[in-house]
């Protein structure tokens, strides 16, 4: 079927399905137009727009037409709908279901069943699958829509996605994948950024289309001329309209209701909590070495785990007002098979790309700490180390006995020693004036950090409430504590130069 065929038919058969329009035809909007003409005879379509722009009409509309060609040319269409959930799978599919009850002249050709929507009188149909259900190989589909990317699971989501792409076979299936904005190194990410590489011309991919509506990272997300940017669907649906200035009055007022309304209607990919440092204001941080680093001071900050998690290596050097910081990782190999079951593609892209090493065995052990340590000490020739003592006494005895108390330094994490750093990082940020290296690592993990405050407004990390790993910024800030309390810091690091 080519695009003004589509167009012509969603416009003559597909209906509204509630309020007081119900029933009557439906008027595709310019961004939909555009979407089915620019997705013409691509074998991938990635699409990304904010929540409530008719995301769900969308895939339903397209589904129908596909099913009336199929039945027009007698050519057996089987269309699958995938989604997060077989709840959000059944949403989809009671929405086809309900046009297709409203319209009599898809009724002529449709026939809503219990778990499928079947062509009358031909073969084909409609079915949807769900990432956390069962296998989902064997099928054969001509047409794949694929929902709300971002909510797919991080474990179940890539074996759907992988079972759906091999599904594809001779009929060489379109797959059409539909989403807003979720979380920052997710594995919905890496689609997203593979689409804006596509965009951007960074990727020639001449089997695909990738449309982003989202909002400029640096836009004020309070202002009506941003949203406009964002939603396409904006002078078209009054409800839009409402809706955003409802959560408005929300986002004002809270940074994780901010957080949400980034995501959800300016369509932005952050971290999964925001409180401390602005993902965007992080990630624009990234920059390569200054050619003359090894002129700059440098300082180690290190993080060990409690059993068998991340270990964290924070490399700081400084000269005057500018920070530039490096990370490295460790982790063993056992504790790398338990990641599969949180965020496998992640932590196997890490260490592919050898941002992540992998310590065969059940843990790290002191010798791989040390070993790890006199690399970097004999790399980059610190002028000191810091580490939080807490639950890694051995290697911590080790470190004092090789190095002395007055090179290897002891820095707790808790509000006394994070305060002042974690405040002092979040400025060097804001002020562009920390740099770093762009480890994907740590962008997720400080996408992951929760501020605790005490009655005196002191901060530290709220571990709890942090919903991931959080090491590699510990590090960071044990190595800016050590910095500040040790006195590293030059007084006219901080004032103004005043010559008489």
């Amino acid at each position: 079927m080519n695009a003004t065929w589509t167009i012509k038919t969603i416009s003559k058969y597909c209906v509204h399905t509630e309020g007081e329009a119900s029933g009557t035809p439906i008027t595709l909007m310019p961004w939909q137009k555009d979407l089915i003409k620019r997705s013409h005879g691509k074998r991938d379509v990635w699409l990304e727009i904010p929540r409530k722009n008719g995301k769900s009409a969308t895939i339903a509309m397209i589904a129908i037409a596909h099913l009336l060609d199929g039945w027009k040319r007698d050519t057996n269409p089987e269309v699958i709908i995938a989604a997060s959930t077989k709840e959000q799978a059944g949403i989809l599919f009671r929405y086809v279901v309900n046009m297709v009850k409203r319209s009599k002249s898809l009724q002529v050709a449709l026939r809503p069943m219990q778990y499928e929507i079947r062509l009358k009188g031909k073969p084909g149909f409609m079915k949807t699958v769900a990432a956390d259900g069962g296998s989902n190989h064997g099928l054969n589909p001509s047409l794949i829509l694929c929902d709300e990317i971002h909510a797919w699971s991080e474990t179940k989501g890539p074996e759907l996605w992988e079972a759906l792409e091999t599904s594809r076979g001779f009929r060489n299936a379109q797959m059409l994948s539909i989403t807003t904005a979720g979380a920052a190194y997710s594995w919905a990410w890496t689609r997203h950024n593979y689409a804006k590489r596509v965009i951007d011309g960074e990727i020639k991919d001449p089997n695909m289309c990738a449309i982003i509506y989202s909002a400029p990272d640096d836009a004020n997300p309070m202002l009506e001329r941003t949203w406009k940017k964002a939603n396409p669907s904006y002078k078209y649906l009054k409800g839009i309209q409402q809706n955003l200035k409802a959560e408005k009055i929300k986002a004002a007022h809270d940074e994780l209701k901010k957080t949400s309304f980034r995501k959800l209607y300016l369509n932005q990919w952050i971290g999964n909590q925001e409180g401390y440092i602005d993902f965007m204001k992080w990630q624009a941080c990234a920059r390569t070495q200054p050619k003359d680093l090894h002129l700059w001071d440098c300082i180690l900050g290190c993080d060990f785990a409690a059993v068998n998690d991340f270990n964290a290596y924070c490399l700081i050097w400084y000269r005057g007002n500018q920070f530039y910081t490096e990370q490295h990782y460790q982790i063993s190999s056992d504790a790398m098979e338990k990641r599969k079951f949180q965020y496998p593609a992640l932590a196997k892209e890490w260490a592919s790309k050898g941002k992540l090493e992998v310590i065969h065995g059940d843990v790290v052990t002191t010798d791989d700490y040390l070993q790890k340590i006199e690399a970097l000490i004999d790399a980059h020739n610190p002028l000191k180390v810091f580490f939080d003592p807490w639950n890694a006494q051995e290697v911590n005895k080790k470190i004092v006995e090789k190095y002395g108390d007055s090179f290897a330094i002891a820095v707790r994490q808790s509000f006394a020693f994070t305060n002042e750093p974690m405040k002092r990082l979040r400025d060097l940020v804001h002020e562009e004036r920390c740099t770093h290296d762009g480890n994907p690592i740590t962008s997720w993990m400080m996408g992951n950090v929760v501020v605790a405050t005490d009655k005196n407004d002191n901060w530290c990390f709220d571990k709890k409430r942090s919903p991931e790993k959080i090491d590699g910024v510990a590090a960071m800030i044990t190595a800016l504590s050590g910095y500040i309390n040790a006195d590293l810091e030059s007084y006219y690091d901080t004032h103004d130069l005043v010559i008489v």
